[in-house]
């Protein structure tokens, strides 16, 4: 030891126990204050860490929303015609393909981000994507003899579906709107 570490004890020696318990209360004020910031800084970890994980819960929960509400954006529509169908055979080939169900999911997927905001221009957009009106006069809501039924069709339930998750209204209103398309389809 140097000398100066030496004077240091010896300053540091009490003279009476008044000192010395002096610095006995001093350390444990100290070491208590430190015991309440060692107990408070527990408790704001755990409270940054239950923030934290609630943020995370909450990221999610929006991104699962805004997925649902908007697509996903990174995909381009794929599974519908670039071209409305111009025969009605075509048109029925594509109706096969819809049964199986991950295209039909697909097809869902894809008609839910059309960007019309009212329910009427909805349906008939989402007809038109798939149709001409040339196929339309060969089709009609309940069928006939002449023409096909498209009430019973796979993609008249995937816009059905799609119609629902858009917009939550009942099945009448997207019944009227396509009865309405087939029905006064322009000759």
């Amino acid at each position: 030891m140097d000398s100066q570490n030496v004077e240091n004890i010896e300053i540091l020696t009490p003279h009476s126990t008044g000192q010395f318990a002096k610095l006995d209360a001093k350390l444990s004020a100290i070491l208590e204050k430190m015991d309440q910031q060692s107990k408070l800084t527990e408790e704001l970890i755990k409270k940054v860490d239950r923030q934290t994980t609630e943020l995370v819960a909450l990221r999610s929960e929006v991104a699962s929303i805004k997925t649902k509400v908007c697509g996903e954006m990174t995909r381009a529509r794929a599974y519908l015609p670039l071209q409305p169908f111009n025969q009605l055979e075509e048109f029925l080939q594509f109706e096969q393909t819809l049964q199986d169900e991950g295209v039909m999911k697909n097809i869902i997927l894809d008609l839910v981000k059309s960007s019309e905001v009212s329910c009427e221009k909805f349906v008939r957009s989402s007809w038109r994507l798939l149709l001409t009106d040339e196929v339309a006069r060969q089709c009609s809501w309940r069928g006939t003899d002449a023409k096909k039924c498209v009430r019973g069709f796979r993609i008249t339930l995937a816009i059905r579906t799609a119609f629902k998750q858009r917009f939550a209204l009942e099945d009448a209103e997207f019944d009227r709107v396509t009865q309405k398309i087939f029905s006064v389809r322009p000759r």
